[in-house]
């Protein structure tokens, strides 16, 4: 079974230039925790999620209009070929601890998206992929890796009340 008989199409896409505040509202109302960026040719040029958004804000008191998705996208995008076998994508997401992944062709134009998910809802009938399979991913995608933080102290624009 390949990528492009699990894959969910169309996709809603954002530019670089997009505002972090539209890239927020498109998230919502489709109620997706990604948006693939695209340059002006429908090229794959980075990838925005929910906490790419959460953690640019946090880090600036500039309004999410006056923020680019350029300033908070990834550009270094992990992403599956139309033509790949479902288990080689699956490999990638394991492997990078993602659970989305944007499809394009061999030109780099982006033709759709696979999850976790659409491998649970489709892939697993027929000759798709063993829920033994998804469940050996989702284990290595969702182990943790205690991080020490440590907490600089500076002005805050918090009051309590």
């Amino acid at each position: 079974m390949n990528v492009r008989e699990l894959m969910t199409e169309p996709v809603l896409t954002c530019t670089p230039q997009t505002s972090l505040a539209v890239a927020a509202r498109l998230m919502r109302e489709a109620d997706y925790g990604t948006l693939p960026v695209v340059d002006a040719a429908g090229r794959l040029v980075g990838i925005l999620t929910d906490r790419d958004v959460c953690l640019a804000l946090a880090g600036t008191r500039r309004n999410a209009g006056n923020i680019a998705v350029r300033e908070a996208m990834t550009a270094n995008v992990f992403s599956a070929l139309v033509d790949d076998d479902v288990r080689s994508a699956l490999a990638v997401m394991k492997q990078h601890r993602v659970r989305r992944l944007p499809v394009r062709d061999t030109s780099g134009n982006l033709k759709g998206m696979l999850s976790v998910e659409d491998m649970v809802v489709r892939g697993l009938a027929g000759d798709g992929i063993g829920a033994d399979e998804i469940v050996e991913a989702l284990r290595a995608m969702y182990t943790r890796v205690p991080v020490a933080v440590e907490l600089t102290p500076g002005p805050s624009d918090f009051t309590p009340g």
